[in-house]
């Protein structure tokens, strides 16, 4: 087996052993190695892996980001199960929006770049540069494999220190990692029909060896870290701990949750969080706030964190969300000896829910006045009352999920909900949530019922290579509504929607696009459909979802209807 084969094959070998299972290949020559290694292992009859292939390098990875949002409720957490495998050159620096999305969301994922070896860095080669540190300050671990004989038997053990790594042991924090490769030619297998396959794949099979994160200490002869004599809430943002929500129900302490977080106990969940948090009405009645997850949805949620009051945040990962640095205190956990005033707490929720019927009564008013004419309101919130698993894109939709969400009452919304919200960005968002649906079938089987995305045009347009399938692969089931208002909207509802002109507005801001949405869906051989009325899109969302589906909606621009509901 030449060396460069040799490499490729441990690694993958490795990788499996470690439980990778999804490997999404981009085509290149000088990753060729693992495209071969990847061939014999899904030619097996009782193949142990899955590969998808990808022509854009940038959707490809965030593709394989959603691979490794986990379905079960636990989202994060153990090692990486999906990876992206790219050539050299600009095509590895195409991966860096998807890690640092993964990064700043603590999503596993792994970064695999074929490269030149040494000695044709630094001499004019072809689609050759700097890849080792490429991603350094946005990866939990880096490692780099070359061809040397002497390497070749330390691939299992390296490649089990990077899984680990990407599980967050035992840094305690998961994120992305890269694995960079100096493939040498020759990059073709000596014989590819009869060379054995099970060679260097049994040889690397071995156990993972059993890493445990690092955790916070905390003082053991600590007392109570909260004030009771403080009427406090919760405010959970994506990434909240369980147990901070669990201890919140017990305690009966209020639960201000991003629409990412599902699971609130409804007796302490208090919905509306952009409008109630906004006003002093409603903030100057709690003294204590503990933060779990990462809040960064809404500037009213970052004010009150900043407002002087006492703050706890409860963090497993290093990187503690404190942007104003007034936290009091950073805990990993809370225990049964944190305590607060259960009377204190009781006032303190029936006054909120008070609160939350005059907000709910408000939406429900502004909802109707559309009648069956689709709004970016009436959409999202026959989303939230249909649709189990929800992609929110991470402009305007998922704020006005966060401005509408359980407006019903007795009403247990999606079980899931994700955003790319480490960044907050628009970039791959479709990738992503195809990604995701891929991943959910494969766990769910038969029992799997969709992803339904929801996006504005923009974000749609961004991604639109993320459409793209090569002939003999099927999309996972997945809707994807778009929203078209015509342009980037979102700014509107922020000081540029103030201070810029109208013509400089959409000129810089709203760059309405040219683009035909539908025609441009169709073309990459997806099923789309324009929907014109709510009662039509009921319709279709309680049918099944085969594939990928694109439902176009256009809309009118929600600004007016945003800077209503927050100021309920």
């Amino acid at each position: 087996m030449f060396p460069s084969q040799a490499l490729a094959q441990g690694i993958i070998d490795s990788l499996i052993a470690g439980g990778v299972r999804d490997f999404v290949y981009c085509p290149g020559s000088r990753n060729a190695p693992f495209a071969y290694a990847l061939a014999r292992l899904e030619a097996q009859a009782k193949s142990p892996i899955r590969v998808h292939v990808r022509l854009d390098e940038r959707s490809a990875a965030f593709f394989a980001l959603g691979l490794n949002l986990d379905a079960s409720a636990s989202q994060r957490r153990g090692p990486a199960r999906a990876c992206v495998i790219t050539t050299s050159g600009s095509a590895v620096a195409e991966l860096y929006p998807a890690i640092v999305e993964a990064h700043y969301s603590c999503v596993p994922l792994l970064a695999i770049s074929a490269d030149r070896p040494v000695d044709l860095h630094g001499v004019g080669a072809s689609q050759t540069m700097t890849q080792q540190g490429l991603f350094s300050p946005h990866v939990v671990g880096e490692w780099n494999f070359s061809t040397a004989r002497e390497e070749l038997g330390s691939i299992p053990d390296r490649i089990c220190r990077a899984l680990a790594a990407s599980a967050g042991a035992p840094s305690g924090t998961p994120g992305p990692v890269h694995i960079n490769c100096e493939f040498r030619d020759p990059l073709v297998p000596e014989d590819f029909q009869t060379e054995s396959v099970c060679e260097a794949h049994e040889g690397n099979r071995r156990s993972a060896v059993s890493v445990y994160p690092a955790q916070f200490l905390r003082d053991p002869l600590s007392e109570n870290i909260l004030d009771p004599a403080r009427a406090s809430v919760v405010i959970a943002g994506q990434g909240a701990e369980e147990t901070v929500l669990e201890w919140a129900a017990r305690s009966r302490v209020p639960v201000f949750a991003e629409p990412m977080v599902t699971g609130v106990p409804e007796d302490v969940r208090i919905p509306f969080q952009q409008t109630l948090l906004g006003h002093e009405e409603v903030t100057g009645r709690f003294e204590q706030i503990i933060v779990t997850g990462r809040p960064t949805l809404s500037r009213p949620v970052q004010a009150v964190c900043a407002s002087g009051k006492r703050v706890v945040v409860v963090a497993s990962y290093g990187e503690w969300p404190d942007l104003h640095g007034s936290a009091s205190c950073v805990v990993p956990a809370l225990h049964d000896n944190d305590c607060v005033d259960e009377a204190r707490q009781l006032l303190l929720l029936e006054t909120l829910r008070e609160r939350v019927k005059e907000v709910r009564a408000g939406i429900e008013e502004m909802i109707a006045s559309y009648g069956d004419t689709p709004s970016a309101l009436g959409v999202m919130d026959m989303v939230w009352q249909l649709c189990p698993r929800v992609f929110l894109g991470a402009s305007n939709p998922v704020r006005i999920a966060d401005l509408i969400a359980y407006r019903h009452e007795n009403a247990s919304g999606p079980t899931q909900v994700w955003s790319n919200r480490g960044l907050a960005g628009i970039d791959g968002n479709t990738s992503t949530a195809l990604g995701w649906a891929s991943a959910c079938a494969r766990l769910e089987g038969a029992d799997y019922s969709g992803v339904t995305a929801v996006m504005g045009d923009l974000t749609f347009l961004h991604d639109a290579s993320g459409l793209g399938l090569p002939r003999g692969e099927e999309f996972p089931p997945l809707r994807v509504i778009v929203l078209d208002d015509s342009g980037g909207s979102i700014f509107e509802s922020l000081e540029h929607g103030r201070t810029a002109s109208a013509g400089v507005y959409e000129r810089y801001f709203g760059v309405s696009q040219r683009a035909d949405i539908p025609a441009l869906a169709k073309s990459y051989g997806v099923k789309t459909r324009t929907i014109s009325s709510l009662a039509k899109l009921r319709e279709i969302l309680a049918s099944q979802v085969e594939g990928l589906e694109i439902l176009h909606l256009p809309i009118s621009r929600p600004t007016k209807d945003i800077a209503h509901l927050r100021s309920l």
